[in-house]
């Protein structure tokens, strides 16, 4: 079984590479729904740094903490589902499996990191319980903690072993996700584009990486005029401008493997479709044979609508010029006609 998945940086058009691999027969794939444990905030590279990088009492139990609510908090429950939606019980299994592998002691035991984390609310709660305990018992220290038992969980494995129990943790989740037993499985944003070779460490050689990125003015574009959604700054182009080169930075020092790592442009997908297909499937391993049903999911000649969108939306010249001055690099070459 191969793994592949998609990165992008937001509206990068990723999830077109998932439609078009997809389509091929012998590749498994549930959408663009996106499984990012592995790399979001209080993930497994969070967890690795607390653990390895910065590893005492204190943070390293927070850190398992937080992964563990983290977790749970992805795994959905009655009202959102969340992956358990894909995965029935077999996340959380998984993730129970794991934390016993990686922690070397558990203990009921508290700080006050642990008070503060559960909000004001309790905290106030907390307070006025404390200072009635401190009335009654004066030399007692009085906490809610305390009563339910608040836990407490100490590790320092070595990074190798962390590296071991990871990659068994995330193939278990993926042959979970596997269900058919496909030969290619397709998880979108299971990595980020930056960063990558940290991550790879967590999988075995059978893993494929695509980049995505997208000309910056039909984002700029879309943001304004379709999504507005908020996610990044796009009202005013200086900082849309500032926040596509941040993003993009670690580029300018990061090396890849190109055995593992694959960056392309959307825009390719659409407008060097055959080609672009043949060199995806290439870089993936996966023979054009299985392209059983082609343009069925990704559909070129209706994703073309949202390229080169500066024709489309005229009221824009203005904005369109400073990108074209502050993103220079990072602009794709449409074709003429």
């Amino acid at each position: 079984m191969k793994i592949i998945s998609c990165a992008g940086y937001y509206r990068t058009g990723s999830s077109a590479v998932t439609d078009l691999l997809s389509e091929f027969s012998n590749c498994g794939s549930i959408g663009n729904y996106e499984f990012r444990f592995i790399h979001d905030p209080d993930g497994i590279r969070d967890l690795e740094y607390n653990i390895i990088e910065n590893n005492n009492r204190q943070n390293t139990s927070n850190a398992i903490k937080r992964y563990i609510r983290r977790a749970k908090m992805l795994n959905g429950g009655v009202l959102r589902k969340g992956y358990s939606r894909y995965l029935g019980n077999s996340f959380k299994k998984c993730t129970i499996e794991y934390i016993n592998d990686i922690t070397e002691l558990k203990s009921e035991a508290w700080w006050h990191f642990d008070q503060q984390e559960r909000g004001v609310l309790f905290n106030f709660i907390d307070l006025v319980f404390s200072n009635i305990g401190q009335l009654l018992i004066p030399t007692s220290r009085w906490s809610l903690l305390k009563l339910i038992r608040e836990k407490a969980y100490y590790s320092a494995i070595d990074k190798d072993s962390f590296y071991r129990h990871t990659k068994k943790y995330v193939y278990a989740v993926v042959n979970a996700l596997n269900k058919e037993g496909h030969d290619y499985v397709m998880i979108d944003q299971f990595l980020p584009p930056s960063n990558i070779n940290q991550y790879l460490n967590y999988f075995e050689d059978n893993i494929k990486v695509i980049i995505v990125e997208r000309d910056p003015r039909d984002i700029f574009i879309l943001e304004n005029e379709k999504y507005k959604w908020g996610n990044i700054p796009f009202k005013d182009v200086a900082d849309f401008c500032k926040w596509y080169e941040v993003t993009r930075k670690h580029r300018d020092s990061e090396e890849w493997d190109t055995n593992k790592v694959f960056f392309i442009y959307f825009e390719d997908l659409i407008y060097k479709y055959e080609e672009t297909k043949s060199r995806l499937a290439d870089f993936v391993g996966i023979p054009l044979e299985f392209h059983t049903s082609p343009k069925t999911k990704f559909i070129p000649e209706k994703s073309i609508l949202g390229t080169n969108l500066k024709l489309k939306y005229p009221q824009y010249r203005e904005e369109i010029a400073i990108i074209e001055r502050k993103l220079e690099r990072y602009l794709y070459s449409f074709p003429e006609k």
